[in-house]
């Protein structure tokens, strides 16, 4: 409690101005990018706990030209080959928090919408450096993450993918859970699957959009809850998820009951 007061307080405080790199030179914009990601590391680390164990030391932090990201559509990626996480060089012109410190606190920047919009590079850095975990949790099973089926064209692959990649997204970033009808889990976790994909139109269905965020979201909650985000995580990331015997219900709780087993 007393933590997330202090937090409230430096909501009040936290300036909206940011700097940009147009008045100082290329290398300085690379320490100041440098530091803030390191503020960040330090965020995530006060806000659920050391990820190290998982994550390597040492994180390089590398910039480069768009045309060397396109096996990422030209967005920042992690190289787990060189344990670096590469930016591209335009995000070096992005505006960042002033004073720069200010990053050491994690919620700030996902409670205040102001501050969301004004440094978008906040959002970007947090998530890679969690790509950039859950890779490394995955690659110790022989894993990617996001696991392979979330590119599946099979439905029955995908959704189930993407509900821990919705879920995980859910927990890290939205500061109160949204609002919804938790009782109905014959909706959320369909226990006749066949069923609900006959009723689907396509992937952009509302329908597939609920089971995907809320059946994500009751998914990884308790696991969450339970061992702390930073061993949900990894369990998670070395753990796919499946439809079992046509029923995501019972398959989501056999998810969890294992996910105990193993963690308790």
């Amino acid at each position: 409690m007393m933590m997330r007061l202090g937090l409230a307080c430096i909501t009040l405080l936290f300036p909206v101005l940011g700097l940009t790199c147009e008045s100082v030179n290329r290398e300085q914009c690379k320490q100041r990018f440098e530091a803030l990601v390191n503020y960040r590391t330090e965020a995530i680390t006060n806000a659920f706990g050391d990820l190290l164990g998982t994550l390597p030391t040492e994180l390089d932090v590398k910039f480069v030209g768009s045309k060397e990201l396109k096996d990422s559509d030209g967005k920042e990626t992690y190289d787990a080959d060189h344990h670096a996480l590469v930016f591209p060089r335009r995000l070096l012109s992005a505006k960042v928090p002033n004073p720069i410190r200010a990053a050491a606190y994690y919620w700030p920047f996902y409670e205040n919408e102001q501050y969301r919009n004004a440094f978008p590079v906040v959002e970007t850095i947090d998530q890679l450096i969690w790509t950039a975990f859950l890779q490394e949790a995955a690659k110790r099973r022989g894993l990617s993450w996001p696991h392979k089926d979330c590119n599946s064209s099979d439905l029955g692959e995908r959704l189930p993918c993407e509900m821990l990649v919705e879920g995980i997204n859910e927990h890290l970033k939205e500061v109160r859970t949204p609002i919804f009808n938790a009782n109905r889990l014959d909706m959320i976790w369909p226990e006749d699957f066949a069923g609900f994909r006959r009723g689907l139109w396509n992937k952009g269905d509302q329908l597939y959009l609920d089971v995907q965020r809320y059946g994500g979201i009751l998914l990884i909650g308790p696991l969450i809850d339970q061992f702390g985000v930073p061993r949900a995580l990894a369990y998670i990331a070395q753990t796919p998820f499946h439809v079992e015997d046509n029923n995501m219900r019972l398959s989501a709780q056999r998810y969890q009951e294992r996910a105990r087993k193993v963690l308790d």
